[in-house]
């Protein structure tokens, strides 16, 4: 998490806390949570918060191992990113390709996802990723489903998804329901996040390890009249 995007946290906090009858907290916890926790009346629910809409509204780590895409993660957003990698042609050519540079039989290749699975001596080494990548043309998205339903992937990613639902977004200067169920009984005025984009796999090289991560964003969010952001000129949801 960035310095900007962790101060954004904080001050949509703060922000809700300036509400009469409305308590806000910015729990230290894991990602299985969203990012604030919100008390109003006797409800408790979470708020996902992004500093604009351009985020990646989850990115889930998946690998390569016994032949087949597998993740840790047990979200929706995970199962869909295994199950486009393991019936994607295009993904089945990149493996036997990466293999073949790697000089690993591809019935023995793994492409792990973290430091200590580089220790495998069957996994892809970190400096044979980063090489393969750097030759001209060689394209970091390994799978790619394009114009894919993420408001619905999203929604379930945020309500069944995570340790606890999270039924409410802030992406920049706009606030959303997450889904039909609205605890906090704002009302349908408040737009349901929503929309399609391109469901992609990409593979980075930057750490001391490389990851393959799903990129799962929004093309174009809906406009929202209201907001829990700071200095926003927006209807603040819990006023009436």
């Amino acid at each position: 998490m960035s310095a900007a995007s962790d101060k954004f946290e904080k001050d949509v906090a703060k922000n809700i806390n300036a509400i009469p009858g409305i308590r806000a907290e910015r729990p230290t916890v894991g990602t299985q949570y969203s990012d604030v926790r919100m008390m109003y009346k006797s409800t408790t629910t979470w708020l996902e918060v992004k500093m604009n809409h351009t985020d990646n509204l989850s990115n889930p780590r998946v690998f390569y191992k016994d032949r087949k895409w597998q993740t840790t993660y047990s979200t929706p957003a995970a199962k869909t990113a295994v199950d486009l990698l393991n019936r994607s042609l295009a993904t089945k050519k990149w493996v036997t390709d990466i293999a073949k540079f790697a000089g690993i039989p591809v019935s023995k290749v793994e492409i792990p996802t973290t430091k200590g699975g580089l220790n495998s001596p069957n996994a892809v080494p970190l400096a044979i990723m980063k090489e393969y990548f750097s030759q001209p043309g060689i394209n970091r998205y390994i799978a790619m489903s394009e114009n894919f339903d993420m408001g619905k992937l999203v929604t379930e990613h945020y309500t069944i998804g995570k340790a606890e639902p999270a039924y409410y977004m802030q992406a920049a200067d706009d606030f959303y329901r997450i889904s039909n169920k609205d605890p906090f009984k704002l009302g349908a005025k408040i737009p349901i996040l929503k929309g399609r984009g391109d469901f992609k796999v990409r593979v980075a090289t930057r750490s001391a390890f490389y990851e393959v991560q799903a990129e799962i964003k929004i093309i174009s969010m809906p406009n929202s009249t209201f907001s829990l952001a700071p200095g926003t000129n927006k209807k603040n949801p819990f006023l009436k």
